[in-house]
């Protein structure tokens, strides 16, 4: 199903796949109905979810004619996300989650630097990063320019957060759009390729708040992202004549382990710490605790938050 397009052209084509995310669903659309710029149009697709996300869909699309919304069997975020650009009316594209909230700027930001650059053809931006419960737990800047930017990702170190893009819509289509056969690392191979095509960038603004979950994957869905972005990375030097390409990937999905569970609630720990978000550092500090009681990196933690006050970036 899906509803009629109002027929009209729009500057911006905003795209969100959504899959069981009725908890933050409300938030996450006031968050992009309520920019301040309104020239869009909001194409959302229902991947299969079997929580109430399809009731809160119809219900918002019954308010605001700028929604459009789809739904059907989980496909992948591949192929969804293909024909959601596909079908989009807009030369910009807007990537944005279902779970997380945009700043009330960010489309007007974004699209400014597009219209000033006719090379570029991508623009992210930083983001602040929330928990489940929403809890700040860090700023997250990235590399600003072309160079930076692409020469980490050509070393596996992904520098977009993807729900924080802005695309023009027929780069997009002239690289392909999302490999399908780079699942779970699609997003890093379409950097690698639009770089070969156009300029990528990031703002020094923050544009979202970006929520991480308390939820952990498997060994072996980790060794299988490790290698898919790893892959693309070699497609990419192939295809620039790249002999020593070095890879550099870091983990950055919480394993199903103890080991990994501790380590990543000791990190959010630090990062909320070093970021001065006193309430956060204090929830993660003992949580690490409670994981782990006889954890001296846990006990650490806590300890130095409890009597330092870090230097914290403006």
């Amino acid at each position: 199903m899906t509803l009629e397009d109002a027929g009209n052209p729009v500057r911006l084509s905003v795209v969100m796949p959504v899959f069981d995310a009725a908890r933050y669903l409300p938030a996450a659309l006031d968050s992009v109905l309520g920019q301040s710029f309104a020239d869009f149009e909001f194409r959302i697709h229902d991947d299969g979810s079997r929580d109430d996300s399809w009731a809160i869909l119809t219900d918002y699309a019954a308010r605001d004619a700028r929604i459009r919304i789809s739904r059907g069997p989980n496909q992948g975020l591949p192929a969804t996300l293909n024909r959601m650009i596909k079908d989009a009316s807009g030369e910009l594209i807007a990537r944005f989650d279902a779970d997380d909230l945009c700043l009330p700027d960010r489309f007007e930001r974004q699209v400014a630097r597009f219209d000033r650059d006719p090379g570029l053809v991508v623009s992210g931006g930083a983001a602040q990063i929330i928990d489940a419960d929403g809890y700040p737990i860090s700023v997250k800047f990235l590399p600003r320019t072309h160079d930076d930017i692409d020469n980490l990702n050509l070393r596996g170190k992904t520098s977009f957060q993807h729900p924080a893009v802005m695309m023009r819509r027929d780069a997009v289509l002239a690289v392909g759009g999302y490999h399908p056969d780079f699942h779970g690392a699609e997003d890093h191979d379409l950097w690698l390729r639009l770089a070969e095509i156009g300029r990528l960038e990031n703002l020094p603004d923050v544009l979202i708040r970006y929520r991480i979950h308390d939820s952990s994957i498997s060994s072996t869905k980790r060794d299988l992202q490790r290698q898919l972005c790893l892959r693309a990375c070699k497609a990419a030097w192939q295809r620039r004549g790249i002999t020593d390409g070095r890879f550099e990937y870091q983990e950055w999905r919480m394993g199903d382990d103890a080991q990994s569970r501790l380590a990543f609630t000791i990190d959010y720990a630090w990062q909320a710490w070093s970021h001065g978000y006193r309430g956060s550092w204090r929830h993660y500090a003992l949580k690490a605790l409670r994981q782990a009681p006889s954890s001296k990196a846990a006990w650490k933690v806590l300890l130095v938050g409890a009597l330092r006050r870090p230097k914290v970036r403006s």
